[in-house]
């Protein structure tokens, strides 16, 4: 009997033959790999149970129409816009395959295969299958008796429900080419287990990661006939921070600030400490007066962060040099204050994608520390994107003489999350760099500089340009994840986040914002 129709399914009648390169999916929005809200839906949002039918449609009824013969039917709890499958790592692969035979027709085996591809180029070369599940659904093999099944004749309606799971994990061994050709000495049966990635469809990245599902059917004939539907499917890997720390949550709750690193200081990790110089900016012929500033750089901790939250950041800002004179040390907290209202120092995300090329450069177990030990650049390419800068204010409790920043970073909802595999590394890093001002000269204190006791530069000082100082002074490794921590309140930002930056550097602006404050969840 056939199994009612869910709400809503879409249907794809496909030929006999492979999925070429030219039938990729379109490229996906952000949102259909958001699943930020998967244990706590936000207002208004629904996910429902719908069917997806895939079709090989050869055969032909008495008025010559086509109809499908052959159907894939797979099931996926997918947001009501989304157009196609969508799995979450750890869940099953779900759906049945349907014949509809008008006539007898040999059948020697069908078969539901998941296909996970890395593809760089349209060349034989750019392409490395990493993940192939096979799911036998039936075969004439396994059918016992003089029944026209155990021939392999079938004819009407059949039904075969399946389930199987959607690997979390992959598993990458040297393959017998990839070991003559490594260092690795024969016989070590050194192997690697990494988290499956993310679908992978970007623009600026000329890298895919694919996933599809394929029904393979095999006919008998005077040559035997394998017949294919083809499913391209999503997939994103379930990766979660560790849960916040007390004071955190606490804050979260009760919705009250973060405290800063000198009031909690677990719940903050330092990344970089600077000695930086800062004066006026000369508009004369005199020598300004400067000031040595220590400036120490946190973020949260822990510091693996969900996509779509947000990076809390603080600055701690203090004046080394003990002025002699009052009139002095007004200018030196002058000259801080300034520091501070200009935001000279500046906290970003950066991105890097890596990859080979020659994708089959990633069947050699070696090159999981290629990215780390250098590697050839002739086999490796690399995406370097500069995502998003910290947004700063001054915290409430700031006492007097003391001249702190609080900030986050934001994270938009469709950056790729972290991956380590033998064929694509993604990773990100919190960079402080200093930024010009109009009105300071800022620049790092060499080792060998000192700020005499009058406040003026000294003879020793060897003063670094601003100019030379926009490069990151630091990058500081974090995590990025797909969803929030199974316990405990989820983060949530101070400020509205930016316009959504495409890949081709427009903004798009998604949300209106009525006015500056906290927003929760």
């Amino acid at each position: 009997m056939e199994a009612a129709n869910p709400p809503r399914y879409s249907t794809l009648s496909l030929d006999t033959l492979p999925l070429s390169l030219d039938t990729l999916p379109l490229y996906p929005a952000p949102d259909d790999f958001d699943i930020s809200s998967l244990d706590r839906p936000r207002p208004g949002e629904r996910e429902s149970r719908q069917a997806f039918d895939f079709c090989i449609a050869k055969n032909t009824n008495s008025a010559g129409d086509s109809y499908p013969w052959a159907t894939l039917r797979l099931f996926s709890r997918v947001p009501a816009a989304l157009q196609r499958p969508r799995y979450i790592g750890g869940a099953n692969i779900k759906g049945s395959v349907m014949l509809n035979l008008k006539r007898p027709r040999t059948v020697t085996s069908i078969a539901v295969l998941l296909r996970g591809r890395m593809v760089t180029s349209s060349l034989s070369e750019g392409s490395h299958t990493f993940l192939e599940v096979v799911h036998p659904i039936w075969s004439k093999a396994s059918v016992a008796g003089p029944t026209s099944s155990a021939t392999g004749k079938l004819q009407g309606f059949f039904e075969w429900p399946f389930s199987f799971p959607f690997p979390a994990e992959i598993r990458s061994t040297p393959s017998s080419a990839s070991k003559r050709n490594s260092t690795i000495p024969q016989g070590t049966g050194e192997t690697g287990t990494y988290l499956t990635p993310q679908t992978v469809l970007e623009r600026g990245v000329n890298a895919n990661v694919t996933y599809e599902i394929v029904l393979k059917i095999t006919t008998a004939g005077l040559l035997d006939t394998k017949h294919r539907a083809i499913a391209n499917v999503l997939y994103i890997p379930l990766i979660r921070p560790p849960s916040l720390g007390p004071l955190r949550a606490g804050a979260y709750v009760s919705e009250a600030p973060l405290l800063g690193p000198e009031q909690d200081p677990a719940g903050w990790q330092e990344i970089e400490q600077m000695k930086l110089r800062v004066s006026e900016s000369r508009n004369g012929g005199f020598d300004p007066i400067a000031i040595d500033i220590e400036c120490t750089a946190y973020i949260a901790n822990p510091s693996t962060y969900t996509r779509g939250t947000v990076i809390p950041c603080y600055l701690i800002c203090k004046n080394t040099h003990v002025a002699r004179a009052s009139g002095h040390s007004r200018l030196s907290n002058t000259l801080l204050a300034a520091f501070t209202k200009q935001q000279c120092v500046s906290l970003g995300l950066t991105q890097r994608v890596q990859y080979h090329e020659d994708s089959r450069q990633a069947l050699s177990a070696k090159f999981g520390s290629d990215f780390k030990a250098g590697g050839s650049r002739d086999e490796r390419a690399r995406s370097m994107n500069a995502c998003e800068e910290a947004v700063w204010w001054t915290p409430r409790d700031v006492g007097g003489g003391t001249f702190n920043l609080e900030g986050e970073i934001h994270l938009d909802v469709g950056h790729l999350p972290s991956c380590e595999t033998p064929f694509l590394n993604v990773s990100y890093a919190v960079t402080v760099s200093i930024k010009a001002s109009p009105d300071l000269d800022v620049s790092l204190v060499p080792q060998s500089s000192r700020i005499m006791a009058h406040g003026r530069r000294g003879s020793a000082a060897s003063v670094l340009p601003s100019s030379s100082t926009t490069e990151p002074l630091v990058e500081f490794p974090v995590r990025i994840a797909t969803a929030h921590a199974k316990q405990g309140p989820v983060p949530t930002p101070f400020t509205p986040p930016p316009p959504r930056k495409l890949k081709d550097g427009s903004r798009v602006q998604e949300v209106q914002y009525l006015r500056m404050t906290r927003m929760w969840r």
